[in-house]
């Protein structure tokens, strides 16, 4: 993964419940925060797991089960931004970008980022780096590689090409649904935590 040039943090949100750099996404979100702030963390990490077992049953996707169980429990879901997910895990099944790192960074956008009526706002555009590179960083360093391929290889000791029927067929026999929702646990539970933190880190400021 290539190295992210990261902007101080500036015009962190200062109110309690207004999300870390950048403006909150809505009130759903600021109502949110406040009650998982409040919520035991080992409590909350085993809700986001349940969520994410959940939804890898029912979808099969990492991409649409990370950001399903995040943005649900941080009440900033979108259903466009749920289907756009869909082709992503591996980047359309081609073995590169993991989808668990996808959903979860679409959720740092929605929280940190900006959108069409501020597309000039560069502070904006760097401090959402800041949460999502942090999460890059962890990912890399908890799975040993930001690839669906290299992530394979780490979890089932090979990899699969999964656009190709027999190897599809292979993976799912080697208990894929099991092994990649462990990745995804993970993942969301780093995003989570950094979440979080940087809420903390606004209250504080």
């Amino acid at each position: 993964m290539g190295s992210m040039a990261l902007g101080a943090c500036i015009n962190r949100g200062k109110e309690k419940g207004k999300a870390g750099p950048g403006r909150s996404p809505g009130p759903g979100f600021e109502n949110s925060i406040s009650k998982n702030l409040e919520m035991p963390r080992d409590l909350l990490m085993k809700l986001l797991d349940q969520k994410v077992n959940h939804y890898m049953q029912s979808s099969n996707n990492c991409a649409q089960s990370s950001y399903l169980a995040l943005s649900e429990q941080f009440e900033i879901e979108s259903e466009e931004v749920l289907k756009a997910l869909t082709p992503l895990p591996g980047m359309a099944e081609r073995g590169e970008t993991c989808g668990a790192m996808i959903g979860p960074l679409m959720v740092f956008g929605q929280i940190y980022g900006r959108g069409k009526s501020n597309l000039h706002d560069w502070n904006r555009y760097r401090n959402s780096l800041i949460p999502s590179g942090k999460f890059c960083r962890q990912f890399e360093e908890a799975f040993g590689s930001t690839r669906c391929h290299g992530i394979q290889e780490t979890a089932f000791g090979r990899s699969y090409q999964l656009n190709d029927p027999e190897e599809l067929r292979k993976f799912r026999e080697a208990d894929a649904t099991d092994k990649c929702s462990a990745v995804v646990r993970k993942a969301v539970r780093m995003a989570a935590e950094i979440i979080l933190k940087e809420q903390e880190a606004a209250d504080d400021a």
